[in-house]
């Protein structure tokens, strides 16, 4: 919580303590790029109050733990998420759903986003958008080559880079453990999509001999990056192609000038699916009962068809509504095959099994 967040919620229980009557509503954190700033469009005001952070470290270590410790505050709180950036808090702070007289918001979304939410057996968040998938992006301007294998990637990025004079021929965050998931699938690891071991040693052993060969070998990518600083080069039209994920979609299409493409990630012994999640409302066990029907209603506004192609419109997830029904005569070329990406992709299960 920063300074002018604590000097509003003293003024806001000095005003309570006064007796003065408040409109009590949800306090719920989340990252900036989350749902952007479509929240103050929304008409929610009356019911919620949106806490941004600018990064993740920001929000998962900084912002919502300060906050939770304030022990009033834990009775308006929630947050707005990935299902594996609060994993460690799920057991503890948040309350299941299911079993709770919100339980039949359930019936409102996608079954498997829903699934991924589930915490020692119970639904413990509500699914608002889907998509947060690996994709390969590259740059119009410097190549209209779409690499069906990692040696084509390899090739292309590097014809570009040369013609083009750029640093680099592909970016991706090298640091990012997240972003290998395709590469381990590639070379055989099952991951969830059966229930035998989800990686096994030899697909381990091929993904890290090849960014070992990218790395020190060919030189093609730096020893260590993180998703900022390869983001960063793609985004200063400093390479030609790029490892990211469909929350970059946006940025990236705008700084290219509205000339990004959009691809799946190259093929290995066998096609690299992407993994995918969702990002979840979770609640908190101290939620005031009273609160409950501000939570109805702002989940009933956020999955509503208004609103579901409002956030693929400009934001480029994924629907997460059961009801919603795609019509690709309302979206551009990027959302259009983000979708059919997506559509293969494996959603990252619970905690534990379903």
């Amino acid at each position: 919580m920063d300074l002018f967040q604590k000097r509003n919620y003293l003024n806001y229980i000095n005003r309570e303590r006064k007796g003065e009557l408040i409109l009590e509503k949800l306090e719920i954190y989340l990252l900036e790029g989350t749902l952007g700033d479509l929240p103050e469009k929304w008409n929610v005001q009356d019911i919620a109050k949106f806490h941004y952070s600018n990064i993740m470290k920001s929000l998962y270590l900084t912002d919502f733990p300060e906050a939770w410790k304030d022990g009033d505050m834990k009775n308006y709180m929630c947050t707005i998420g990935a299902n594996d950036y609060f994993n460690k808090w799920t057991g503890e702070e948040f309350m299941p759903l299911e079993g709770t007289s919100l339980e039949n918001l359930y019936s409102f979304v996608n079954k498997e986003l829903a699934d991924g939410s589930i915490v020692e057996g119970k639904k413990t968040g509500l699914p608002i958008c889907g998509g947060n998938h690996q994709l390969l992006f590259y740059n119009k301007k410097y190549t209209d080559k779409v690499p069906e294998t990692m040696e084509e990637l390899i090739q292309f990025s590097e014809e570009a880079k040369k013609k083009h004079n750029l640093e680099y021929g592909f970016t991706m965050p090298t640091g990012g453990v997240y972003f290998i998931l395709p590469f381990l699938y590639g070379f055989g690891a099952d991951l969830w999509s059966t229930d035998n071991e989800a990686i096994p040693f030899e697909p381990l052993k091929k993904t890290i001999i090849m960014l070992k060969e990218l790395i020190y070998d060919k030189k093609i990518l730096p020893v260590k990056w993180e998703e900022p600083e390869s983001v960063a080069y793609f985004k200063e039209q400093r390479s030609a192609y790029c490892i990211g994920g469909d929350w970059n979609i946006h940025e990236f299409d705008e700084a290219s000038g509205h000339n990004l493409g959009v691809c799946e990630i190259p093929k290995l012994e066998r096609e690299c699916r992407s993994t995918a999640n969702a990002n979840y409302l979770f609640v908190t066990k101290h939620l005031k009962p009273e609160l409950y029907e501000n939570v109805e209603k702002l989940c009933k506004k956020m999955l509503s068809d208004e609103v579901q192609t409002q956030i693929m419109k400009e934001l480029y997830r994924m629907p997460a509504s059961v009801n919603y029904k795609m019509d690709t005569s309302q979206f551009d070329e990027l959302m259009i095959k983000s979708y059919e990406i997506h559509k293969k992709a494996f959603i990252m299960p619970p905690l534990q099994s379903v």
